[in-house]
């Protein structure tokens, strides 16, 4: 997901290399974090899921402050794009759908339009 590749895009080329490892290594632990919840049986909407979310939000600020349809559109590029359902679905089976889901339920409860 942040790795350096031919089609990087312009906004993640002013980051360094110690920059992207930090960004990965900060976004695979809160998606292990979910994962270890779904794998506990935890629906999408429980608290430690939801608390979960706003890590995931505050991750995502790094780069842009998304309003609440941004933010659920970034989760259905989870689903829809294939390589963000590898990335998620490489932590856990079903991973994307559920991470999607969450975003969704927590995205509606407190973000604004």
């Amino acid at each position: 997901m942040f790795e350096r590749s031919s089609q990087i895009q312009g906004v993640n080329a002013s980051y360094t290399e110690g920059q992207q490892a930090q960004f990965k290594a900060q976004h695979d632990a809160i998606a292990e974090a979910v994962a270890e919840q779904k794998r506990k049986g935890s629906l999408s909407s429980d608290v430690d899921v939801q608390k979960l979310i706003v890590d995931h939000y505050e991750f995502v600020k790094q780069f842009w402050t998304p309003n609440k349809q941004a933010y659920k559109s970034l989760a259905l590029t989870y689903v829809l794009d294939p390589a963000f359902e590898e990335t998620y679905e490489s932590f856990e089976p079903g991973l994307a759908k559920y991470i999607k889901s969450a975003i969704e339920i927590w995205a509606d409860q407190n973000l604004a339009d």
